[in-house]
């Protein structure tokens, strides 16, 4: 791809919102298994001020993250150039994010020192919230400084292995995306209550983890085999999404106790088509 390309402003927003996403849901879960969210936001105090873990409103929570990434990328559409020229440009970025974002923001929110001042949330809860922040913004400013210091492309810059199996990681994760878009999409159409603390559990998350690590292995093997090379993009979706519905299928009847065919068959569509995109465009490439 050309240096003007991958420095045009649509890439540049594609990229942010791709990276804010991920780092989001990434460090979120992580944070929430962790610290046990589930209890704490449960506790006095605490709960006057934030929805509880199984208030409806949290599962839309990851949903409208595309939005705030799109405004993170215009807010640093002006520093572009300054990211890609700067070597410790990451590193200025995050104590941005640091210093306005999270200690000294214009309201007195959890993790700030006002928060600490003005509200009556513990001091330790305080503290809490800072692991997760300042990981995501951490991982968030390290990805777009690489983007923009390698504008022909991160993956290009790595030995020929570790380039595909980053292509393949990231083919993965949206494939992920489209998992999380339609399972919220089916639950409100079926007319399924939608409870965050059941949903966000490791038994209903897992239902999607053998896909996530077969769209993963399946693009990486088409990256780094030349037999695979001419084959239609619909046979690798039509492939994929079997082996996916299967996988499905499989664990809700093992681990949930029953299948359900509709949402094994069309959950997997989107999420297909994304991993064959991306697949027969490496394997072409």
């Amino acid at each position: 791809m050309k240096e003007e390309t991958t420095r045009s402003i649509p890439v540049f927003l594609f990229r942010v919102i791709a990276i804010h996403f991920l780092t989001y849901y990434f460090f979120g879960m992580l944070a929430s298994r962790v610290f046990h969210y589930e209890t704490i936001l449960g506790l006095p105090v605490i709960r006057d001020y934030m929805l509880g873990y199984g208030d409806a409103s949290v599962v839309w929570g990851p949903l409208v993250q595309p939005v705030r990434g799109l405004i993170l990328g215009c807010a640093l559409l002006p520093f572009r150039g300054f990211l890609a020229e700067k070597k410790y440009g990451w590193l200025y970025l995050w104590l941005v994010f640091v210093g306005i974002g999270i200690l000294s923001p214009p309201a007195a929110a959890p993790c700030s020192i006002e928060g600490m001042i003005y509200t009556r949330l513990p001091l330790w809860y305080h503290l809490m919230g800072l692991p997760e922040i300042l990981l995501q913004t951490l991982a968030f400013s390290t990805l777009v400084h690489l983007y923009m210091r390698y504008p022909a492309g991160v993956v290009r810059s790595l030995p020929p292995v570790f380039g595909a199996l980053l292509q393949s990681l990231a083919g993965a994760c949206f494939a992920f995306i489209g998992y999380a878009v339609f399972s919220v999409l089916y639950a409100l159409t079926a007319g399924v209550q939608i409870n965050a603390e059941a949903n966000l559990s490791l038994k209903v998350q897992g239902l999607f983890i053998a896909p996530f690590l077969l769209n993963f292995a399946a693009i990486a093997f088409l990256n780094m085999s030349k037999r695979f090379i001419g084959i239609r993009r619909i046979s690798l979706f039509l492939i994929i999404w079997l082996c996916n519905a299967v996988l499905i299928a499989a664990y809700q009847q093992l681990v949930m106790g029953g299948a359900n065919p509709l949402f094994a068959i069309a959950a997997p569509i989107l999420p297909s088509l994304i991993v064959a995109a991306v697949a027969s465009k490496k394997s072409s490439a």
